[in-house]
């Protein structure tokens, strides 16, 4: 808290103030959102909406909806959340043996690429939360397995 990251308050009202915040309108977003949660509902993000997110949520809450609480006990905390990204769909383009391609789309020997720096083997598409892990395993294990062939062969 010192540095400012996490912010408190005893209520809402003096949470929103903290964060610089109208207090009004925080109070108001909270008991909408409480509504919801008592039912197990979130219906802004829809998080536990699906089985997959029911099986992500808390196992210990006791709700309709393991993924949704109200927000109710004091102190309450909040933290900045900024957008940002995570990895990339756009990285270098590569050949099934994870050589990076060059712009005639040629193999440059002995350059890989493995993980978020390689294009996505996804298309574009974030299917679930760690889908890049099992790509970049797989073609490191690839890339390596060539590199080291490549090498026995000189």
């Amino acid at each position: 808290m010192r540095n400012g990251y996490l912010k408190r308050g005893a209520t809402i009202e003096a949470l929103a103030m903290a964060c610089g915040l109208p207090p009004k309108v925080l109070a108001e977003t909270a008991q909408r959102f409480n509504a919801s949660a008592r039912e197990g509902l979130d219906p802004e993000f829809g998080r536990g909406s699906t089985p997959y997110n029911q099986k992500m949520g808390d196992p210990l809450h006791k709700g309709p909806n393991p993924c949704v609480a109200p927000i109710e006990q004091a102190p309450f905390y909040a933290v900045k959340v900024l957008p940002g990204s995570f990895g990339t769909f756009a990285g270098l383009k590569t050949n099934a043996q994870a050589h990076v391609l060059d712009a005639g789309g040629r193999a440059i020997q002995g350059l890989y690429a493995v993980g978020t720096d390689m294009a996505s083997v996804m298309g574009g598409f974030y299917p679930s939360g760690g889908i890049n892990l099992g790509p970049a395993m797989t073609f490191g294990y690839i890339a390596g397995r060539h590199a080291a062939a490549s090498r026995n062969d000189n």
